[in-house]
């Protein structure tokens, strides 16, 4: 076996490491891991950094590998560094090891790197605050959490998603259905819509408004983090944060089309009491960011779109489920009033108790977890 001190860590190459990475991914997702699909768009993003750690073995061929200038340098394990600088923070994903090589700390290693490279660029580039390093994994993978925890990344929040197979087994939605053309929109799928709230569905299609540029949603998303207790300040996604960027174009489309909208409705909470006992109107807003973005990552369902709601309440997450199987959104989508079917993910601001349509939705078993490094 490889042991950490004969190993290298360089840039993936397409070229040369395209069977090696399909090697790595072969049982993962059960054989429908999205990586290899998505490699040479790490590649080509100048945000990103797509690493792999590669074997430097000495064996018998050692003297004619060093007479060629080639070591055995076979790929074992990636990272994807992806740089968010819209809000100062950094993305790594798309973590893999090869099953033959795991539990020799070589992910660790890796993953090391890139907070040193982070660091670099922070000094380099004399950065006044440093970058906000985010992750994510799964609540079951323990293993991979002690990695985060041993190099200083603590768990910051969690995302909602939708399971994939409670969704393939929609009557339509499942990429191999071919006896419906295209299924129900989730909620009319899922029998859902009587557990929308009375007060969600009076909320008027004029409350929402149409979010025009990557700098508005960012101003919104950071005054929606003030507003949530230090959450919702990052638009989620499946497993990751989606923000404005160069790398972002589907989120770029989707503002040109008008499917990233704000919900900002100002109420009275009558219910607020002062210390001499009376009681006093208190104003708060219900607010709401709905994005609609297209994931090219998705394959097992016929439909790639994905809503992606941030909110910190109940009403405001209703309300926006609700618009989000609206005609304004259908036709913005696809230029008719039949809405597509469409994953759903949600922050965890939102409350999830059971009897709220957040709890009744079937979202995966294995929550999504983020994690952030915390500079010393």
């Amino acid at each position: 076996m490889t042991t950490p001190s004969n190993y290298r860590i360089r840039p993936y190459d397409p070229s040369r490491d395209r069977t090696s990475l399909e090697e790595i991914c072969a049982n993962i997702y059960g054989g429908s891991d999205y990586l290899p699909k998505m490699a040479n768009t790490y590649v080509n993003d100048d945000a990103c950094s797509f690493l792999a750690l590669a074997t430097k073995r000495k064996g018998d061929f050692q003297q004619l590998q060093e007479e060629d200038g080639q070591d055995d340098d076979t790929i074992i394990a990636v990272a994807n560094y992806k740089r968010l600088p819209a809000q100062n923070a950094a993305w790594i994903e798309a973590v893999r090891t090869h099953s033959g090589y795991r539990n020799q700390g070589l992910a660790s290693k890796l993953l090391q790197s890139i907070v040193e490279l982070a660091k670099e660029e922070d000094r380099k580039n004399k950065r006044q605050s440093p970058t906000n390093i985010l992750t994510c994994t799964v609540k079951s993978n323990v293993g991979m959490q002690r990695v985060f925890d041993k190099l200083g990344f603590v768990q910051t929040n969690s995302i909602s998603i939708l399971s994939f197979s409670a969704l393939r087994k929609l009557p339509g939605w499942d990429a191999e259905d071919t006896t419906i053309s295209q299924g129900k929109p989730l909620l009319d799928a899922l029998d859902l819509n009587h557990m929308l709230s009375p007060d969600a569905k009076s909320i008027p299609a004029s409350s929402w408004s149409i979010i025009t540029t990557e700098k508005q949603l960012l101003e919104l998303l950071k005054e929606m983090q003030s507003e949530g207790g230090g959450k919702c300040g990052f638009l989620p996604g499946l497993y990751e944060y989606i923000v404005p960027g160069p790398n972002r174009v589907d989120l770029k489309q989707s503002i040109e089309r008008g499917l990233v909208l704000a919900l900002n409705i100002p109420l009275i909470d009558k219910e607020m009491s002062g210390c001499d006992g009376e009681t006093t109107s208190h104003k708060k807003s219900e607010r709401a960011i709905l994005a609609f973005t297209q994931d090219e990552r998705i394959s097992s369902l016929k439909s790639n779109w994905v809503c992606s709601i941030s909110a910190h309440s109940t009403l405001a997450f209703e309300a926006a489920l609700h618009y989000a199987h609206s005609s304004d959104i259908a036709q913005r989508i696809n230029g008719t009033t039949d809405m597509v079917p469409f994953c759903l993910t949600f922050n965890d601001a939102v409350p999830v108790k059971e009897g709220t349509i957040a709890h009744a939705l079937p979202r995966v078993d294995d929550e999504c977890v983020v994690f952030s490094y915390k500079h010393v």
